[in-house]
């Protein structure tokens, strides 16, 4: 009787360490869930599959490597994970966000361009949150579904991401922002790097603001890196005339081995996708930033992310516009790149 009353108050202990490390007492599911270590698990419905990176049809790819356990990690439109030993082949989809459906994002939003950084000892999903019925009006009274840029956080590279502060807004709530990015400082201070869609302001643009040492937060008001207009060369044909494209998306940061700042981003030719490359002119994020006069990757190919490889080669992860069963997919592809010296260079396709 003594041994059945002790493992009983063991157990009720446990419980207890759990919900108050948690900060959820009350709910003792809720609390074993977030002690128990985490496993990924498939979407309700949908079967864990292995898949060649050259089949798999994704939007808005993003690939990093994890030292830590010697693994690639993609997520993509929709919010879930895939997992790869070698890049080529990559079993998913998996489960790994678990935000707060009580802050603006609510139970359901789409999800799209996300990314995942590592900063300090914790890892940070970084990716647009669109919500249905969410309407925010713009300076002129123009009405827009609510989309807007969202920092969730875990202790492992695969999750569970929860929400950071479920109160706090990292951009102004009516701003129609998207595609963000993380990148730090000489001083390790954290930024994020987004665009403010064109479809708001007629001329898209990338900005930047900074964080909260627990990137929950900003801190101060974003500013202009560089505008859609200031690209010479992405053109559209709006009734018979040609003008510059508003669209510019997918900003990515990367330094070249002679410490030159640039940003990849995506804009279009008419309705073909296109990849650009911006430099900063002082070696710093307040640049000035320059736009190269030509593009960097032939038309109909976008790039969504960079990563170092295991041996620490820079992989660009592009998506191909192709036709598969009579409908328009995007395809992922891997380039590799050459940073080594004042601009961004394209050696090739990964090969595997």
């Amino acid at each position: 009787m003594k041994i059945i009353r002790l493992i009983y108050l063991l157990c009720i202990l446990l419980l207890v360490a759990c919900g108050g490390k948690n900060g959820n007492s009350g709910d003792g599911k809720h609390a074993a869930e977030a002690c128990g270590p985490w496993t990924l698990s498939a979407p309700s419905g949908v079967e864990v599959a292995v898949a060649d990176i050259d089949t798999m049809c994704l939007s808005n790819p993003f690939i990093t490597y994890d030292v830590k356990s010697n693994g690639y990690y993609m997520v993509a439109d929709g919010g879930y994970m895939w997992t790869s030993k070698d890049l080529r082949n990559w079993t998913g989809p998996f489960e790994v966000l678990k935000q707060d459906t009580s802050s603006w994002v609510g139970a359901s939003p789409v999800i799209t361009s996300p990314e995942i950084h590592k900063y300090g000892n914790r890892y940070y999903y970084m990716a647009t949150f669109e919500v249905s019925g969410c309407i925010v009006n713009d300076a002129d009274g123009k009405p827009f579904t609510r989309r807007s840029c969202v920092a969730l956080v875990a202790d492992t590279i695969i999750g569970p991401y929860r929400t950071i502060d479920k109160d706090s807004e990292l951009l102004v709530v009516e701003e129609m922002a998207a595609h963000p990015t993380f990148c730090t400082d000489d001083l390790d201070v954290g930024y994020m790097i987004y665009n403010h869609m064109g479809e708001q302001n007629g001329d898209a643009t990338v900005q930047i603001i900074r964080f909260t040492p627990d990137l929950a937060r900003r801190m101060g008001e974003a500013y202009i890196m560089f505008s859609a207009s200031q690209n010479s060369w992405s053109k559209a044909h709006v009734n018979g005339k040609e003008q510059f494209s508003p669209i510019i998306e997918s900003p990515y940061i990367f330094i070249t081995g002679d410490y030159v700042l640039g940003i990849l981003f995506n804009t279009y030719v008419d309705d073909v996708r296109a990849t650009g490359v911006a430099y900063s002119q002082t070696g710093s994020l307040n640049g000035p930033w320059v736009i190269d006069a030509e593009p960097l990757l032939p038309a109909g190919m976008a790039v969504s992310g960079m990563f170092d490889d295991y041996d620490g080669t820079p992989v660009l992860v592009a998506s191909t516009d192709t036709i598969i069963g009579g409908e328009k997919r995007s395809v992922t592809r891997l380039l590799k790149a050459d940073t080594e010296f004042d601009k961004l260079q394209i050696k090739g396709y990964y090969k595997f």
